[in-house]
């Protein structure tokens, strides 16, 4: 599936990025000060994110995004079973979300979004311009 003339280093596993966590942190706060329980479920949110930021890791191989948490692999998903995938919101992203076949998956963006879309576009280019 591999399309662009240009190589990238591969296999490469995306480094961590604490902004959803952060910012969750920062919404809670905020969102305490009218509701402290809606406050603290967000807050609850956002430490259990900034964990999972510190545990996972995406790795691009040759053929697939390999899912591992603290070194061990977890998932598996290879590029061909890959339709469409999107970052919402291109600015800011903080979920990515990709369809496989027969499956649907939103996931935070946990780890460097330049580099996850690039390698993104590289292994699985997008059907439409998003």
């Amino acid at each position: 599936m591999q399309t662009a003339s240009y190589s990238l280093n591969v296999p490469l596993t995306l480094d961590p990025d604490y902004r959803v966590a952060v910012g969750l942190v920062a919404i809670g706060a905020t969102v305490a000060l009218w509701s402290w329980p809606m406050g603290l479920g967000l807050g609850a949110l956002a430490v259990f994110l900034g964990w999972q930021t510190t545990v996972l890791r995406w790795t691009f191989t040759e053929t697939a995004v390999v899912l591992t948490r603290q070194g061990q692999p977890l998932r598996e998903f290879p590029y061909s079973d890959w339709q469409d995938w999107y970052l919402f919101w291109p600015g800011l992203p903080v979920i990515l979300f990709f369809r496989e076949n027969n499956r649907i998956h939103f996931v935070p963006v946990l780890f460097d979004p330049v580099a996850l879309r690039r390698y993104l576009t590289h292994y699985c280019p997008p059907r439409e311009t998003h």
